[in-house]
């Protein structure tokens, strides 16, 4: 009896020993063809598929403009931003004009003093402002250094420190207008004189007018160079403008293919980090003779683009026909390309294998595999990163 119970007890504790172990193992060792994911997929077929040659090329906006003003002067507003939307003639900013606008009225009563009064009277008048355009300048000079003074010393505000500066340009630009107001008079005629205002008023009219910088074209802000409150100059851009529709596709066509294609002609093009479906592009321009780097010939294909998801600097894939082709024909998102091979996910019997095919060509959407793949074999279509050798695919087709 002893012997009998000490058998069935040891046979007890080897299978407690036993069953972890195995419980273990079976989780650990997972194999790939245990797995499942789900692909969908495509039947090879056989047929035919219009020829066409893949070129790379690059998107350009249609117009651009590097906006600067025809004056220097301090930036008053900015009535736009980056993804702006404007149209030509729209206001882009303005700058501080208020000694402009004094000049223009200025002129506009110098202008009509001469219509209506006589030379005498006008050089009396004419003095007797520079007299009082010197002493407001005088005054206003005297404060604007006091001011500075007092700013360095940070007893004023710059608030207050800009309005004498202020004071002092207008100040200044009274007794310039009033000085040549009568150095124009002092030996003029009144045809003269009125000549003279009159050119005075153009002039100080269109400095006026240069202080509003409206938009060139059509398009969108991609960058604002400066603030309100900064210096502006002719210099430098104020405003960067990108006209985002249409947008063009430059690329170096070669010589057997150049005669192949025509202004005017439609043609298919591929962003592939915009979506698979090809555009379609119209060409715009054919260079008549190659570029002597690349000895190919520049092409430009123009592309509407009213939603703006074709923005430039993204790459294209240019479809140009060239014959039809015979084949074993398979969606384009089946084949995946490793280095210089090009493979396919072959589904048989609900397993995946990794098979090593050579691609002919291709319309965009579907692409001729001419050896490695027979007609009426499957092949995955979707999740291809995420299969491996022998895993069992839960294919949809």
């Amino acid at each position: 009896m002893r012997k009998w119970f000490g058998i069935i007890l040891a046979g007890l504790l080897a299978l407690l020993i036993i069953a972890p172990a195995g419980c273990g193992s079976k989780v650990k060792g997972t194999k790939p063809e245990d797995q499942d994911v789900i692909t969908n997929k495509a039947v090879a077929t056989f047929g035919r598929l219009a020829s066409e040659t893949v070129v790379s090329g690059k998107l350009e906006a249609l117009n651009s403009a590097n906006v600067v003003p025809k004056m220097s002067g301090k930036v008053a507003a900015i009535t736009v931003d980056v993804g702006s939307e404007v149209a030509p003639g729209d206001l882009l900013l303005s700058l501080e004009a208020a000694d402009i606008a004094a000049l223009v009225d200025l002129y506009e009563a110098q202008l009509e003093k001469a219509r209506n009064s006589d030379l005498p009277a006008q050089k009396n008048q004419a003095e007797l402002a520079l007299t009082n355009a010197g002493a407001n300048l005088k005054v206003a000079e005297a404060d604007y250094r006091r001011s500075g003074q007092l700013l360095d010393a940070t007893v004023i505000p710059a608030q207050q420190f800009e309005q004498s500066e202020r004071m002092y340009i207008q100040a200044k630009a009274a007794y310039e207008a009033a000085q040549n107001a009568l150095d124009i008079l002092i030996n003029a005629t009144i045809p003269e004189t009125i000549r003279q205002c009159e050119a005075q008023l153009e002039k100080a009219r269109a400095d006026f007018a240069n202080s509003v910088i409206r938009s060139p074209i059509s398009g969108v802000v991609t960058a604002r160079h400066v603030n309100p409150g900064e210096m502006a100059s002719p210099t430098q851009p104020v405003i960067t403008l990108v006209n985002l529709d249409p947008v063009v596709v430059r690329a170096n066509i070669n010589e057997d293919r150049i005669n192949k294609i025509n202004t005017g002609q439609s043609i298919k093009i591929r962003v592939g980090s915009v979506r698979n479906e090809p555009f379609t592009g119209i060409v715009t321009n054919i260079a008549l003779a190659a570029d002597p780097t690349t000895r190919a010939y520049p092409v430009k294909i123009q592309i509407e683009n009213p939603q703006h998801v074709l923005k430039p600097g993204m790459f294209a894939e240019i479809y140009l026909h060239s014959g039809d082709e015979e084949g074993v024909i398979i969606p384009r998102e089946a084949l995946a390309t490793s280095g210089e091979k090009s493979n396919v996910w072959v589904i048989k019997d609900g397993v995946v294998s990794l098979r090593e095919v050579v691609p002919g060509h291709s319309d965009g959407q579907k692409v001729i595999i001419k050896s490695g793949l027979a007609e009426g074999e499957e092949v995955a279509v979707t999740n291809l990163d995420s299969l491996k050798e022998g895993m069992k695919a839960g294919a949809r087709g």
